[in-house]
């Protein structure tokens, strides 16, 4: 199957950020959308190729530009300045997720019915974020890799949205007490959430290129296949 690639600008607050959605070339009807949120370093090959795949399994793949303008990061000495400004301000992050949920109900074919999001590592955290802030419009969410730290902001006690986190096992950055501590605020806010843990397993698995033992960054082919697999079957269920 193939897809068909269309950009779309969309604004939070005075940031101008610079998606692009995916639409399978042979789509009828209305289709279910897919936010996919890329890791710090931007709406880069990598993710679009992600969006790509999903949308070659049926959905429309809406790839979102959190950082805004449309900036790629290539150097890892800009990791901490790009990501600090985010976590400083939970808030700011989640405008721009919100403004990118707003975005995707202007996309033409899609079921805003049927609406979910994943991401990776950063875009993990920035999209359990999204369902944190509760809503109806959200279905499902998945994170591969990414934090689980909760945040401060006004968020609803009781969450109807599915979440399926895909976790390393010994992953070094989202460490046991960080996993326990979402489990019980999930389980807290009677919210229908799975954890699949994979063994021997770092941080950054999905992604071809990392290979960074002593900062805990390693791809695993097999975590790769097994969380995408997860993350087709929990879609195929929620939307």
């Amino acid at each position: 199957m193939t897809s068909t690639a269309t950009k779309l600008e969309y604004t939070a607050g005075n940031t101008l950020c610079k998606g692009v959605y995916f639409t399978p070339a042979t789509a009828s009807g209305p289709l279910p959308i897919v936010l996919v949120c890329h890791a710090w370093d931007g709406l880069n090959q990598e993710v679009r190729g992600k969006a790509t795949q999903l949308a070659d399994a049926g959905y429309i793949a809406f790839a979102i530009d959190v950082l805004g303008n449309g900036k790629v990061m290539t150097d890892m000495a800009d990791l901490m300045p790009t990501l600090t400004p985010f976590f400083a301000d939970r808030g700011m992050l989640l405008q721009r997720m919100q403004a990118a949920l707003t975005a995707a109900k202007t996309i033409p074919g899609a079921d805003l019915s049927r609406i979910g999001a994943m991401g990776y590592c950063f875009g993990g955290t920035a999209v359990l974020d999204l369902a944190r802030a509760g809503g109806d419009d959200l279905k499902g969410a998945v994170s591969f890799h990414g934090g689980l730290e909760g945040n401060t902001l006004d968020n609803p006690k009781k969450l109807n949205v599915k979440l399926l986190v895909l976790h390393g096992e010994d992953d070094p950055l989202v460490p046991p007490e960080q996993v326990a501590a979402f489990k019980a605020e999930m389980t807290a806010k009677q919210a229908d959430w799975q954890l699949h843990a994979y063994s021997h397993t770092v941080h950054a698995f999905t992604r071809p290129d990392a290979n960074d033992p002593a900062f805990g960054a390693v791809y695993n082919p097999v975590a790769d296949r097994r969380s995408w697999q997860a993350m087709l079957n929990f879609f195929d269920e929620v939307l």
